[in-house]
């Protein structure tokens, strides 16, 4: 999004003070695992599980909408490579990507960032071991059935891709998910539904229709691609449920909360107090093994992680104003600036 200059200066002003700023920089100690131009991982020292590492822009920015379209493209589309050297390091078969867009979201941090914490099945992990009971209205289901494919439309528009000319084909591994799941939106790559009965109301789920499954096997453009539509689905639920905040979770592999293994992004809208943070969080604490060992197991396979694509200069689209009822209120949308803004407040008070 193009930020205004009264941002930008509210964003210089909370770098002042942004402890993830003062590692980035240096005027504090950080476990680095990972550098380049635009990006940096470091160890989290209150790990929720063993090879736990935070990874965000250097830029800073309180939440995922305010990155620019090169940064986001950058963050996102080294990912998988992320993911696969710290699968490696830490001898696992799974990973989760955990985001949290807001305080009511569980966001702590005024810096944007996400968590990449290694998985595999029987590790001990059930923060993300969920039990669907949440059905959505007829009608807002219908508003968001109605407007995400808008959304994607525009998307397209902003970033052409050679590949796409339509919903593509079935794949057979996703079956069962098109039979018991509410579709909402699909083409070559994602398929998007919404669970019947979800973690919450307006739960997402973006599925990756690539046959190989794992993270570490998609391209940055396929990356790229998966994380736009799950951005995308965080913001349709932002504006058009009117919620207090977004969790963007990637489950990459079998694991006890993952059992067929596939590739997914649920998008989960939150509102304050709803009491989800409570077995969604996990409580930071001193870890019982040598963070320096983890550190360094982690960087020795972060050598190879790069951006391998050329930058190019993509000029931005400016998306015509929508307007979103929900019941008989009208919304208007302005790429979500006034929300954002909400947003910053919320994360800053």
């Amino acid at each position: 999004m193009n930020l205004t200059p009264e941002m930008k200066a509210q964003l210089q002003e909370q770098k002042k003070q942004c402890v993830f700023c003062k590692l980035i920089s240096g005027e504090m100690e950080a476990k680095k695992v990972f550098e380049d131009d635009l990006t940096i991982s470091m160890v989290d020292i209150h790990p929720a599980i063993k090879g736990h590492i935070t990874f965000m822009p250097k830029e800073h920015y309180p939440i995922l909408p305010y990155l620019s379209q090169e940064e986001f493209k950058h963050l996102f589309g080294i990912i998988p490579q992320l993911c696969q050297a710290v699968k490696e390091a830490m001898v696992t078969t799974s990973i989760n990507v955990f985001i949290a867009n807001g305080g009511a979201a569980g966001q702590q941090a005024g810096h944007f960032l996400m968590h990449l914490l290694p998985r595999e099945n029987g590790d001990g992990f059930f923060n993300f071991f969920w039990k669907p009971k949440e059905t959505l209205e007829e009608e807002k289901l219908k508003i968001l059935q109605n407007n995400f494919p808008i959304m994607m439309g525009n998307h397209f528009k902003r970033n052409p891709m050679s590949w796409h000319t339509g919903t593509g084909e079935m794949v057979s591994y996703l079956q069962d998910v098109y039979a018991n799941e509410i579709i909402l939106y699909e083409d070559e790559q994602a398929l998007v539904v919404m669970p019947k009965k979800g973690v919450v109301k307006g739960h997402i789920q973006v599925y990756s229709k690539i046959e190989e499954k794992l993270i570490e096997n998609l391209s940055i453009n396929e990356a790229f691609h998966l994380f736009s539509t799950a951005s995308l689905a965080a913001t349709l639920v932002f504006e058009g449920l009117g919620v207090h905040g977004t969790n963007i979770i990637l489950k990459s592999g079998e694991t006890d909360d993952n059992p067929g293994g596939k590739l997914c992004i649920n998008i989960l809208p939150r509102m304050a107090e709803d009491g989800l943070n409570n077995s969604l969080l996990w409580q930071p604490k001193e870890p019982s093994y040598d963070l320096d060992s983890v550190k360094s197991r982690i960087k020795d396979k972060t050598w190879k992680v790069k951006y391998k694509e050329e930058k190019k200069k993509v000029e931005e689209t400016v998306v015509e104003s929508k307007v979103i009822k929900i019941g008989s209120e009208e919304k208007k949308s302005n790429n979500g600036v006034d929300e954002i803004k909400e947003a910053i407040e919320r994360i800053n008070n």
